[in-house]
């Protein structure tokens, strides 16, 4: 089965690699593509997924930080065939604290123009499309995020909270001992992604040794 493959802000397709090739391991196609996180031009980015997509069959999308936003609003606009499945690896869905630092700093244009497409807290958002979607958070709390805003009093990976990957919709939510960045080395994080892309759901309960 092929899963498209999304990197975040400020980074490049090449970051994904090590998760890549863990999700390799578990059976998977893997296919991603770079794209400029700091001029997001949704329409662009939307018909590059849409080109992804093979006639007849579901198609399954893997989203870090910013990417998972991406993922998430791209199923919300253009419908996914019947068997589709998200997984979003520490996305602020509901907006991050940490932009919300910046702004009060006036430094948002250090994020480019991607605080407008997900990045800034407003009210509450919820998840509004068919398909599955299951949120993955890390409360490792290491992260330079933390130098930026002060996260300390409530779970986080260092960069994203544990809060701010909820979202009302969402089919289901996971949270481990991960930092916004090792995630994508994390051979669990690969695991339970494998598990939600092909039941629909995470494991919570532990694995038995």
């Amino acid at each position: 089965m092929q899963l498209v493959m999304l990197h975040g802000l400020y980074m490049h397709h090449t970051i994904m690699r090590p998760l890549a090739a863990l999700m390799r391991n578990q059976g998977w196609q893997v296919d991603g593509f770079s794209y400029n996180s700091l001029a997001i031009d949704p329409d662009v980015l939307f018909r590059r997924l849409d080109r992804r997509r093979r006639p007849g069959q579901p198609m399954y999308l893997l989203g870090h930080s910013l990417g998972g936003v991406l993922i998430r609003q791209y199923a919300e606009q253009h419908p996914l065939p019947p068997g589709s499945r998200l997984v979003t690896l520490g996305s602020p869905h509901q907006g991050a604290t940490v932009t919300r630092q910046l702004q009060k700093w006036n430094l948002l244009g250090l994020l480019g123009n991607a605080h407008e497409h997900g990045l800034l807290p407003t009210e509450r958002r919820d998840y509004n499309a068919d398909t599955p979607l299951g949120s993955l958070a890390g409360d490792a709390g290491i992260g330079m995020g933390k130098l930026l805003a002060n996260l300390s009093n409530t779970p986080n990976d260092g960069t994203v909270t544990v809060d701010e990957t909820r979202i009302d919709g969402m089919s289901d939510h996971i949270v481990l001992p991960v930092s916004h960045t090792s995630m994508l080395l994390s051979a669990e994080v690969a695991r339970q992604t494998h598990l939600f892309l092909s039941h629909g759901h995470f494991q919570h309960q532990p694995v038995e040794q």
